[in-house]
């Protein structure tokens, strides 16, 4: 028994390195949608003036989160919405700016169901502000290209977002005492 022991464990350690010097070709993993992502652009390249061509104007203020539990949050503004001065006070206002507010602003929340081998996202919409057409269900194809994410297709009315990237504490605390006035 004990003569057993002591060639098992040898053949096991050659075993073992023998399989380590093994080239095996290794997958990179592929991009995941998990993670936060800011809006560079939202275009309609068939549009024929600026205006409808982007409709949240050329940087669009909007937010995109897929979590890791299958919810997807998504909330963008432009215009009235996205102006500072007007928080706060839309309360106060008439029921045309009321309007114009709720035109401005977009947000969604539900799951998210991604289907890699034919490149698309179905988001199942949960909520959203404003209320859409009865559209509970949406697939829409993305594609990756470096850390830009793209929802829709080049050719019709698509997004781009970046991810966003985690500042650790001790850069943020850095970041704020720099924007501090001088004593």
């Amino acid at each position: 028994m004990r003569f057993s022991r002591s060639l098992t464990v040898p053949a096991f350690l050659v075993t073992l390195s023998c399989r380590q010097g093994e080239r095996r070709p290794v997958r990179a993993p592929s991009p995941s949608l998990a993670g936060t992502w800011h809006a560079v652009e939202f275009v309609n390249p068939r549009a024929a003036d600026s205006i409808h061509r982007w409709p949240l104007g050329r940087m669009p203020h909007a937010y995109l989160v897929y979590d890791g539990t299958g919810h997807v949050f998504f909330q963008a503004v432009s215009g009235l919405a996205a102006n500072p001065d007007a928080r706060g006070h839309w309360s106060a206002v008439d029921s045309a700016a009321l309007r114009e507010l709720l035109a401005s602003a977009s947000a969604y929340f539900g799951t998210y169901v991604v289907d890699a081998g034919a490149g698309s996202v179905l988001h199942r919409i949960e909520g959203e502000i404003p209320p859409n057409l009865g559209t509970t269900e949406i697939a829409t194809p993305y594609e990756f290209r470096g850390d830009t994410l793209i929802l829709g297709r080049d050719s019709s009315a698509h997004w781009r977002f970046v991810r966003v990237r985690a500042v650790s504490p001790s850069n943020d605390v850095t970041a704020r005492r720099s924007r501090r006035p001088h004593e």
